[in-house]
C-alpha cells in the first residue's frame, strides 16, 4: 500500500520551511516533491533518526535537505517496518542489558566517587606549589576570630613552655627526616566550644584554652600537635578542598540544573562522602601520631588517654555515619593495636 505524508523540507544550512510530501513506497522507495527538491530515493540511501517516544523521525537526503512530517505517527510506523534498527535502539528495548548496564555504571560510578576522586585530589593537593598553601591558609586563619575563637587565657609562661614543646617536637620529626615545606607553627585561643585542636592548610596548628587544661600532661599534648602534624603532612585541608570541588562539579554534570530536589540530592551526595573522607583523613593523622609515639615511647598510651579524656568530656550521642570524625571508641581501639605491635 503506497502512503502519503505531508511536512516541511529544510535545505542545507537554511531554516526556512517548505511545504513538501513524502511518498511511501511498499518497497522502502521514497517520492520527494517540494520547489526546492524532488526526487526518488531508497530508504538506505537516507539518514533516519532514532525513534525517541511520539517525536517525529527526520529524513537526511545525501544532498543534506531534511524532510519533517506534519503527521509524525504515521511516518513513524512505516519506518518501523522498512527502515533498519540502529543497534542503539535495539539495546534499549532490552531490558536485560538496561539492567545491566544500569548497575555497571552504578559501579563505575562508586569506584570514582570513592577511590577515584580521593585518589586524584590527594595527588593534585601533593602538587599544588607553596604560594596557593599559604594563600588558603591566610585565607582560612582570617575567618578564625569569626569563629568564636579569642586571645588566650594560658598564663605567658606556661605559652613559652608550649611553643618549647612543639619546637621540640618538630625537631624529633626533622630528625626522622620528616621535614615540612612551609615552617608549621603553634597558636593558642580560647574557644566557646571548648576543647578542639585543628590545623590550617598552611602549616598553622590551633590549640584551645579548655585542650590544654583538659591535657593531664605534656605528652598528651605532644599526641595532639603529633596528630594535627599528621594532617598538615598528608595536607588533609587541600585534598577536602578539591574533593569536596570535584565532587560539586561531578554531581552538577550528572544533575543537570542543580535546583529544587536536584539541589537537595547534590548536597547530600557531597556531605556524605565529604564526611566518609574526613573520617580517612582522621583515621591517617591517628596513624601519623601513632608511629612517632611507638617510635620515642614505645607506646601509644598518651594520645590514648587523651582520647578518653575527650570522650569523657564531649559525651554526645552522635551517630557514626554524621560525623566528621571516627567512632572514638574504634580510634583508641586501633591505637591501642598500634601500641602492641
Amino acid at each position: 500500500m503506497i502512503e502519503q505524508v505531508n511536512g516541511h523540507i529544510l535545505a542545507p544550512k537554511q531554516a526556512t520551511k517548505y511545504p513538501a510530501t513524502l511518498v511511501l513506497g511498499k518497497n522502502g522507495m521514497l517520492t520527494l516533491s517540494s520547489d526546492v527538491h524532488r526526487g526518488q530515493f531508497q530508504l538506505d540511501q537516507t539518514i533516519v533518526t532514532d525513534p525517541i517516544g511520539n517525536m517525529a523521525r527526520h529524513i537526511t537526503f545525501s544532498s543534506g535537505h531534511v524532510f519533517v512530517s506534519t503527521n509524525p505517527q504515521q511516518l513513524n510506523q512505516w519506518l518501523n517496518v522498512h527502515a533498519k534498527k540502529s543497534w542503539i535502539a535495539q539495546l534499549e528495548k532490552n531490558l536485560g542489558l538496561i539492567i545491566i548496564a544500569t548497575l555497571v555504571s552504578l559501579a563505575a560510578l562508586y569506584f570514582i566517587v570513592v577511590h577515584g576522586i580521593p585518589a586524584v585530589s590527594k595527588s593534585i593537593a601533593q602538587l599544588l606549589p607553596d604560594t596557593v598553601v599559604e594563600e588558603v591558609g591566610e585565607q582560612t586563619f582570617s575567618l578564625v576570630e569569626s569563629m568564636g575563637f579569642t586571645e588566650s587565657q594560658i598564663k605567658p609562661q606556661r605559652q613559652v613552655e608550649l611553643q618549647q614543646l612543639f619546637q621540640q617536637t618538630l625537631d624529633k620529626l626533622h630528625q626522622e627526616q620528616i621535614v615540612f615545606s612551609i615552617q608549621p607553627s603553634l597558636l593558642i585561643y580560647s574557644s566557646k566550644d571548648g576543647a578542639n585542636a585543628f590545623a590550617l592548610a598552611d602549616g598553622q596548628i590551633i590549640l584551645t584554652d579548655d585542650m590544654i587544661n583538659l591535657a593531664k600532661n605534656d605528652q598528651q599534648l605532644e599526641a595532639v600537635i603529633l596528630h594535627e602534624l599528621g594532617h598538615v603532612h598528608h595536607r588533609h585541608v587541600l585534598t577536602t578542598l578539591i574533593q569536596s570541588s570535584l565532587l560539586s562539579v561531578g554531581a552538577a554534570l550528572i544533575v543537570g540544573d542543580a535546583s529544587g530536589i536536584s539541589d537537595m540530592l547534590v548536597s547530600v551526595t557531597v556531605l556524605g562522602t565529604s564526611l566518609t573522607y574526613s573520617r580517612n583523613h582522621e583515621r591517617e593523622a591517628d596513624q601519623f601520631a601513632a608511629l612517632q609515639l611507638q617510635t620515642w615511647y614505645k607506646n601509644t598510651d598518651s594520645i590514648v588517654e587523651l582520647y578518653q579524656l575527650l570522650q569523657a568530656e564531649h559525651n554526645l550521642d552522635i551517630p557514626d555515619w554524621a560525623s566528621t570524625h571516627p567512632d572514638i571508641d574504634e580510634r583508641i581501639e586501633t591505637l591501642r593495636s598500634d601500641s602492641i605491635k
